[in-house]
Order: C-alpha cells, then structure tokens, then sequence
C-alpha cells in the first residue's frame, strides 16, 4: 500500500475524498491544517488544547487505536457530544487508518 484514503464530511453530509502516500510522519491535525481546514491547534499537537477535534464517524470500523490518558483527559473537557470525537493531533497518518471518515464540528470551524 502506497497510499490511504481520508474521507472528510462535508456541510451538505456528502464525503471528500483525500489521498494521503504513506511514509509521511505528520498528524491528521498537521495533514488537514496543510490542505486548509479550519483548525486551530493553538497547543501544536500537545494534546492540551482541543481546537483541532474532530469525530470519527467509523471508528469501530478501522484499526484507529483508542486515546491514550493525554487525550482521555481533554476529551473530558470538550463538548463532545457522543465517543466519536478524539484529537487529530493524536492520530498518525498510517495505513491503520485508510477509510477513516472524519468531521470537523462546526462549533470550532
């Protein structure tokens, strides 16, 4: 595999895709910042700040690991209103998570 897919919801609910080649060490976080969706990510992918959340709509259906305590405990802290959201500054883009869909709530956009 040379590359994955990243679908992204739209406001009208359809699904963007994006091709991602492998063997790039970012974050989802710095991946959707360098293509110009509006997150903040004030903390610079330390897990302290929350603006660059977004919900994973098939988390159940990738290999996506859990959050670990860092995030565990912003997530606490955000209005996250089902177990969908994490932090895109915790998610490396792997091939674990080719097909993941995502949505950037509008209440930080």
């Amino acid at each position: 595999m040379e590359a994955i897919t990243i679908q992204i919801q739209q406001d009208d609910l359809t699904f963007q895709p994006m091709e991602v080649p492998l063997g790039i060490d970012i974050s989802l976080m710095e991946l959707l910042k360098g293509e110009g969706y509006p997150l903040e990510a004030i903390c610079g992918g330390m897990a302290i700040c929350g603006t660059c959340r977004v919900e994973v709509l098939n988390q159940d259906e990738i290999m996506l690991n859990g959050p670990n305590d860092d995030e565990l405990c912003m997530l606490e802290t955000l209005p996250c209103y089902s177990h969908k959201c994490r932090l895109s500054c915790q998610i490396r883009i792997s091939e674990e998570i080719d097909g993941i869909k995502i949505r950037v709530p509008s209440e930080i956009v």
